[in-house]
């Protein structure tokens, strides 16, 4: 009966104190990640066959923050009400570090992939799936030759992202001098679902390709009583590659990432493993030598 009591007791006094004070979000901050790649086959594929490939990637790229602007018009309309009531003693408490949300992009990132090809010539396409601070697939289509190729793509995005929510304490009647100090910070594992979109292009000659691709999405975030507008994250790919044999391949490169400010880039690196099984042209370890011997015997 007495825990009953007690039970009874702290219920009734977070009602009591959730009745008295309003929880208001100023700021919050999460992370978000470089938009996927999506490269077509980096290599010559024959007409009508097709190719499946697996690649192994890291990311690798300085932690680095973005401010983002942001408003609450319901704090505002609240004060304002109290303010009109006569309650001079109401006044704004002042800004939490601006009232900026923060974006951090970088880190360290691994990838893994499966990319499934088929060609028409010219035209090819291809479907993939990864694991990618989350998970990603999409859908391209291109076109494909003997020494260059390119194509646009669409997919949706998966990530995973903690969000860290600051803000202060007021009261039901609007936020007095004394609620600057009843601040708050929280967080929470979030998984963002995004539509991303983006081309590709390459030339390929021999065992080399070189390959650009251009990929963004929007992150979406929702904060309530809060107005803002998200930026689009744009990464930008520049990768060379050389085959070491038919199905193995290495590849290294740039990524540079566009977020609110196209002035400052935040530049990363990746490097890539692929191993591509399937129908698509051979080449030899060295250019082949088509001189034929002949015996001119006496």
């Amino acid at each position: 009966m007495k825990c009953l009591l007690r039970i009874l007791a702290l219920g009734a006094a977070s009602l009591a104190l959730s009745a008295c004070s309003v929880a208001h979000v100023s700021n919050f901050e999460f992370n978000a990640s470089e938009s996927p790649e999506v490269r077509g086959p980096s290599t010559y594929v024959k007409p009508n066959e097709n190719v499946s490939r697996v690649s192994v990637s890291l990311i690798a790229a300085a932690e680095e923050q973005v401010k983002l602007p942001v408003h609450s018009f319901s704090l505002d309309e609240r004060l304002n009400h109290s303010l009109t009531d006569g309650k001079a003693s109401v006044t704004k408490p002042a800004n939490f570090e601006g009232n900026n949300a923060i974006i951090d992009i970088g880190g360290y990132s691994a990838a893994v992939s499966a990319d499934f090809i088929m060609k028409w010539d010219p035209v090819i396409f291809q479907i993939g799936i990864a694991a990618y601070d989350g998970a990603y697939y999409y859908a391209s289509i291109g076109a494909n030759h003997r020494y260059f190729e390119y194509g646009f793509f669409l997919g949706e995005f998966h990530q995973f992202t903690t969000v860290n929510y600051s803000g202060y304490w007021c009261s039901v009647d609007g936020c007095s001098e004394e609620d600057k100090e009843d601040t708050f910070d929280e967080s929470e594992l979030r998984m963002l679902s995004d539509v991303f979109l983006g081309i590709y292009a390459g030339a390929h000659f021999w065992r080399f390709s070189l390959n650009y691709s251009l990929s963004s999405y929007t992150p979406s975030l929702d904060v309530s009583d809060l107005d803002y507008k998200m930026p689009a994250v744009i990464s930008n790919y520049l990768s060379l590659g050389f085959r070491i044999t038919d199905e193995l391949s290495v590849r290294g490169g740039a990524v540079a990432s566009l977020v609110r400010n196209w002035s400052k880039p935040h530049i990363g690196l990746k490097f890539s493993i692929d191993y591509s099984v399937g129908e698509s042209d051979k080449f030899d370890a060295k250019p082949a030598n088509n001189v034929e011997k002949t015996d001119y015997g006496s």
